[in-house]
């Protein structure tokens, strides 16, 4: 963590730069000062990592307070903040003493470079190039960091197309040309020859004819797991006699193409999750974000137009040749609709039978391309017959003024379209066409407001104890609950907000629950409220119940488990006639619930016990996987895991209560997943540059976990600092002592331990009593002399743990 002191004397600049600097984890501000004097005294207070400052301020000025405060903190990084026409003013702060300077008005990732420039470069574009990936823009970041790290006049990177072309994703640097749209020769052999290429005479020759005049030029392939995905290109300028940095570039394009894959595969999976996997549509989720989109156009944008599309008879021949036909069915109605489709329309398959389709322009334009859509699944001969289309048309602004009453309306002229004899494209004319469908014959298309609000259901009973049950039963799993003591009350409550499903007693004073649902089933405006109806009577009511269009009928006591069953199948609009409970002999109802609670308790255990073991194997397998990249073996983790919570049971017990420090144990090391597999397996001792990559892996490994639910906690701090020393020598942030987190500390031990008595591609395992050794003699050093305590007293455990694990 970088502690930064900072000095202006305006106090809307040293906000917005505590504002800008919030959301960097590796900077925290310590202080702020108005003037030199003010700067140097909380300087000799705070002795920060690094001082922000100002040049022009008042009582003293930054080039003095500069001055002074490199006699006092020699160590110190001081950062001259200027403006962009104070040339004058940078020398002079360079002059005494500043390290480097940033323009005011600068974008965050200067700033932020300008403060952490004492850091090693390439763990700084790690951390970038991490925070990067899930936002995309990789290769823009990378370019622009390459030519800043190389001091070069430009750099270029370049992405492989479908049919390996290379073509400019991104330029950067103060002498970048115009005319490298194609990439240049010294990029092309590196490509091809996946090696790293210097650009001969001439290529030279070539640049200096493209107007990319340079004194020496690097191009390195950019590859990962045998896939070529580009080439990255760095030109120094021709007035500088220097040749570029080999050894930088490559390790820069490790990075790099580590990092674009990782790009590509979130793009890939957000297109995958977007995608129907029967027919190859899009699918509901992806309609209901373009439902969103059409949400905020504005009048002026034109008209849209959703059709909706619905097999008929398709339930039919579901039933009788059973679901691998109905398979057979979707995906060639998928194959015709893509095929037939326009470019510029969106075809998705939105559940079951049902498939939308959007339209840029009038009703009559999308029913045009509808009916051209119905006539070629009606025309299409391969393999089995087809069933037939009917269509519904609805649009923005014509006929509905908001997304979901666009899905209403466009739902309403598809029944009509089934109601005048299916097989055709109906346009919405008017509600009429609503009143006018008969329900029971119905399947809701289902209306995206309620996927994101949840399940809404009306309790009408005048038992107050039952509906306090029925309550409780339905809150559990989310279902929003509103409750009725008689059909009074509860017109007023259907009247302020629609539910999704009425449970109604049948013996109620006043207006009785089977009068009710006739009267509910007989509006149109209410005709499509599921309505579940409970009686405690023994005969007679359930044909009563029919007759009056209710969907579900249950006997007093009933399952809660059978009564959720019911309403959830209604809400999704699934109708097969009035639902029925089994016979099952009469029990009281707090018997009943308290069963079911049993149940439902012993399959919840079950689930979280799946759930819990999943997780661990999945981890498990993982770093096992990971650890054949690194070395050779799958057992590393395990062995340090059951190492790390030894020691911690001995050292605090109460860390293991959080969940994710074990882990954070399990997963130390995922961050070498983007480190390249020749420098994991490389037998030799590494190069300077090779082995400040390889030390990237604990940044990386914490931005690829920071967005798991079970490492957040110590697990993540287990995942960055195990590498930290207890003399602050360690890395990626060089903290010390008390500074470093307990998780990790008690995993440096576990795994320096494990490290010294196993086998690693470049030396044979060595024996305990010399890894023991070793351990105690870096006490106060490397390790915490507390852990290193408490790792001398459970010695004969740990060697136990080690021979143990060495026979299975």
């Amino acid at each position: 963590m970088l502690r930064l002191l900072i000095c202006d004397d305006a106090p809307d600049a040293r906000e917005g730069l505590r504002a800008c600097l919030a959301a960097q984890p590796g900077i925290e501000v310590v202080a702020e000062a108005e003037n030199g004097e003010e700067a140097i005294s909380l300087a000799v207070a705070h002795r920060p990592d690094v001082v922000l400052m100002d040049v022009q301020m008042p009582v003293l000025d930054g080039v003095a307070a500069t001055r002074r405060i490199r006699e006092v903190l020699p160590q110190t990084r001081i950062v001259a903040y200027a403006g962009s026409g104070d040339a004058g003013d940078v020398m002079a702060m360079m002059e005494a003493g500043a390290d480097a300077y940033c323009l005011k008005g600068a974008p965050l990732w200067e700033l932020e470079r300008a403060v952490a420039g004492a850091s090693d470069p390439l763990v700084r574009l790690a951390h970038a190039i991490a925070r990067s990936v899930n936002g995309g823009g990789t290769a823009e970041l990378v370019a622009r960091e390459l030519a800043e790290l190389t001091g070069a006049a430009f750099a270029a990177t370049y992405l492989a197309s479908a049919d390996t072309s290379l073509s400019l994703a991104a330029l950067s640097g103060p002498g970048a040309p115009e005319s490298l749209h194609s990439a240049p020769g010294v990029v092309q052999r590196a490509f091809s020859e996946l090696a790293l290429a210097q650009a001969d005479t001439h290529e030279l020759g070539e640049l200096y004819r493209l107007g990319a005049a340079c004194g020496d030029a690097i191009a390195a392939p950019l590859v990962v797991d045998g896939q070529v995905l580009g080439a990255l290109f760095v030109a120094l300028p021709a007035s500088v006699q220097a040749t570029g940095d080999p050894e930088l570039v490559s390790a820069v394009a490790d990075l790099a193409s580590a990092a674009l894959a990782n790009e590509r595969r979130i793009a890939m999976t957000h297109a995958e999750a977007r995608r129907d996997a029967l027919t190859g549509l899009a699918n509901k989720r992806a309609f209901d974000e373009l439902l969103g989109e059409i949400a905020e156009r504005r009048p002026t944008d034109g008209p849209v137009s959703l059709v909706l599309f619905d097999l008929d008879g398709f339930k039919r021949a579901n039933d009788e040749h059973g679901h691998v036909v109905g398979d057979e069915i979707l995906r060639e109605v998928g194959r015709v609709l893509l095929r037939v489709v326009r470019s510029e329309d969106e075809i998705f398959r939105v559940g079951g039978d049902e498939f939308a389709l959007v339209v840029e322009g009038p009703p009559s334009l999308a029913a045009e391309v509808a009916d051209r859509l119905r006539m070629a699944v009606g025309q299409q001969r391969r393999g089995r017959r087809l069933p037939a289309v009917s269509a519904g048309v609805a649009t923005i602004p014509d006929h509905a003024g908001s997304a979901v009453d666009l899905q209403r309306k466009a739902d309403i002229a598809l029944y009509a379209a089934k109601l005048a004899g299916k097989n055709r494209v109906q346009i919405f004319t008017g509600e009429r066409e609503e009143r006018e469908r008969p329900v029971p014959e119905l399947r809701l298309v289902a209306d995206p407001a309620k996927s994101q609000r949840g399940l809404r259901l009306l309790v009408v009973d005048d038992d107050p104890g039952l509906r306090i049950l029925l309550r409780t039963t339905f809150e559990v799993v989310d279902i929003e609950v509103d409750e009725a003591d008689s059909a009074d009350l509860a017109r007023e409550r259907i009247a302020e907000h629609h539910p999704d499903v009425v449970v109604l007693d049948v013996s109620m004073p006043g207006t009785d629950g089977l009068t009710f649902c006739r009267e509910l089933k007989a509006d149109p405006a209410t005709a499509h409220i599921g309505v579940v109806l409970l009686t405690g009577s023994e005969g007679g009511t359930e044909l009563a119940a029919q007759a009056s269009g209710a969907d579900a009928f249950l006997r007093k006591p009933f399952s809660p488990l059978e009564l959720l069953n019911a309403v959830e199948r209604i809400a999704g609009g699934l109708y097969e006639g009035p639902y029925r409970a089994a016979a099952a002999p009469p029990e009281e109802q707090l018997i009943l619930y308290a069963q079911d609670l049993r149940r439902l308790l012993e399959v919840e255990r079950g689930q979280r016990s799946l759930i819990q073991r999943a997780y661990r194997e999945t981890v498990s397998a993982l770093t096992g996987a990971l650890e054949l990249k690194d070395t050779g073996t799958g057992a590393h983790s395990q062995r340090v895991q059951k190492y790390a919570v030894e020691l911690a049971r001995g050292l605090e017990p109460s860390l293991l209560e959080d969940p994710s420090v074990e882990y954070g144990f399990l997963l130390h090391d995922i961050g070498k997943i983007r480190i390249p597999d020749k420098i994991l397996q490389k037998e030799g001792s590494l190069s300077p540059s090779e082995r400040r990559l390889l030390e990237t892996h604990t940044v990386l490994g914490e931005q690829l976990m920071s967005g798991v639910a079970l490492l957040q906690g110590q697990g993540l701090q287990v995942v960055r600092h195990h590498h930290e020393r207890w003399d602050a020598s360690g890395y990626p942030d060089g903290i010390g002592e008390a500074e470093i987190p307990l998780g990790a500390r008690v995993f440096a031990v576990a795994d320096a331990l494990d490290a010294m008595t196993s086998d690693r591609p470049y030396r044979r395992a060595g024996t305990w009593a010399h890894a023991a050794a070793e351990i105690v003699g870096e006490s106060g050093r490397q390790f915490d002399p507390q852990v290193v305590e408490v790792f001398r007293d459970r010695n004969q455990r740990l060697r136990r743990i080690h021979y143990e694990l060495a026979a299975t």
